[in-house]
């Protein structure tokens, strides 16, 4: 049997065979590098939007039935930005900006027109989504944790992906990206989003303080400066509680101190952590950003508005009891608590380099609760050491921590901090070194007899000494 007889067999069977049959037997794999032309000459051919360009990461999968292709499914980088995406995440500009490689579009999918056959649509992307973050490790070091794509409204219904387990998400806007990767054009042909968890711990990772090391090939840490922590409604009511500030500067001609404390907030909200780069978070931001934070209209009668000067932000933050910063921005946040967006970066930073702020924040969703300042010496070990104990004992007796648990690394594992904490209604968990040698040979003598989590009973001592531990009650009687 020659090789042309041996194809046409093949084609006869994959037609004659019973649906499930087939669609059972189907496979996926990764397209191999010399693949490359045959999968853009299908695209070209079959695809209604032709093979496109390939941009950052990619990769093709090949589901295939005994060796014969069936379909194509071509990924690559997610939309920059998307309103029903970001609202579904629940993650902020900054987190957006770090982990949007994380995300993975499918950009083509094609059946080709030889195989296709009811339910082989969904059947094949199933697959595909499946194998997808095992294919993606192995070509880019790393696993995507949700997927999304578009349908034209206009042209497709989208039923295989509905019965591949996506959901719909919402409405494009109607533009598309052009060439240079912040340009976009109006096509004026809005379409449906939909998005597919790949991993059911996708908001977690996505939403955390700090990338999982797992997935930190995939984060981009060099994010834009210009990604904004706040949104505009809540940018203007800060700015609106900051201008009750009394401004110290002798000369205050012109800018107002509202508008330069907002910009200070911006700053240390998205993780800056000096004056220097708050400076540039200014610098960088966009024009209708600044508009927002009410930066001054640009000199000269050009258009849009200029960013405040470093020596600006120095001469106030010189001049500011930082207390007064601290008491302001302490109220906003308290106003405003269980509304603010997901993990907010305040706690240990520096202002103007030698005031240290120390921050609570909520433990799922890390958006600060409460701040202080640390330290109003210069910036060293020592006064980080004395001044984050003294703000952490001042910040027990200041904020509302009934009920509350209080986490801290080895540094506040000392007796007058726990006890501030238990006096003011919450609990503690302190990370405990072997730098204080008699606590951590007690508590590795309690972790080796008896888990610290779980209920213990009270142990008859074997002498006549009694325990000096407080019995706690059994699993039988709890």
């Amino acid at each position: 049997m020659n090789k042309k007889n041996e194809v046409g067999d093949k084609e006869k069977m994959l037609r004659q065979e019973p649906g499930g049959a087939v669609l059972k037997e189907l496979e996926v794999r990764a397209a191999q590098p010399e693949e490359r032309d045959r999968v853009r000459e299908l695209l070209g051919k079959e695809h209604y939007l032709g093979a496109g360009r390939e941009v950052g990461r990619t990769l093709v999968q090949v589901v295939h039935h005994r060796g014969r292709w069936v379909a194509l499914l071509a990924w690559g980088p997610a939309a920059m930005k998307l309103v029903d995406r970001e609202e579904m995440i629940g993650w902020t500009d900054q987190q957006r900006a770090q982990r949007l490689g994380l995300v993975v579009q499918n950009r083509r999918f094609l059946v080709l027109s030889e195989t296709r056959m009811p339910n082989l649509a969904s059947r094949a992307l199933g697959l595909s989504v499946r194998a997808l973050p095992g294919h993606w490790e192995d070509k880019h070091g790393y696993k995507p944790v949700l997927a999304e794509t578009f349908t034209d409204i206009e042209s497709f219904e989208g039923t295989c992906y509905k019965a591949a387990g996506w959901e719909p998400c919402g409405m494009s806007k109607g533009f598309g990206r052009e060439h240079r990767s912040d340009f976009y054009r109006e096509h004026k042909r809005p379409k449906k989003l939909w998005l597919k968890p790949l991993s059911r711990n996708m908001r977690a990772i996505l939403c955390a303080m700090d990338v999982p090391l797992n997935y930190r090939a995939g984060a981009n840490a060099a994010t834009p400066e210009r990604a904004l922590p706040l949104k505009k409604d809540q940018i203007e009511s800060l700015r609106e509680a900051l201008i009750q500030v009394p401004d110290p500067r002798r000369n205050n001609a012109t800018w107002m101190i509202g508008t330069l404390l907002t910009l200070v907030c911006m700053g240390l909200l998205a993780g800056r952590k000096n004056l220097a780069e708050i400076h540039r978070f200014g610098q960088f931001l966009t024009g209708q950003q600044r508009e927002w934070l009410r930066f001054l209209p640009k000199r000269g009668g050009v258009a849009g508005r200029r960013a405040p000067s470093y020596q600006a932000l120095y001469t106030l933050m010189k001049a500011l009891d930082p207390d007064v910063l601290a008491t302001a921005l302490n109220a906003w946040l308290a106003a405003h608590l269980g509304t603010l967006p997901r993990a907010l970066a305040l706690d240990g930073k520096y202002v103007r380099d030698r005031v240290l702020t120390l921050a609570f924040s909520e433990h799922e969703t890390g958006a600060p609760v409460a701040m202080t300042i640390a330290s109003k010496e210069p910036k060293t070990e020592k006064a980080k050491t004395e001044g984050e104990l003294t703000a952490a004992k001042r910040l027990y007796q200041s904020t509302d921590i009934q009920g509350a648990t209080i986490t801290a690394d080895a540094l506040h594992c000392e007796r007058e901090s726990m006890h501030l904490v238990v006096e003011n209604g919450g609990d503690f968990l302190f990370q405990l070194k072997n730098n204080q040698p008699t606590a951590f040979g007690a508590a590795g003598k309690i972790a080796a007899s008896a888990s610290p989590f779980l209920p213990a009973t009270r142990q008859i001592p074997t002498t006549g000494a009694t325990t000096s531990a407080r019995p706690r009650s059994s699993p039988s009687t709890r």
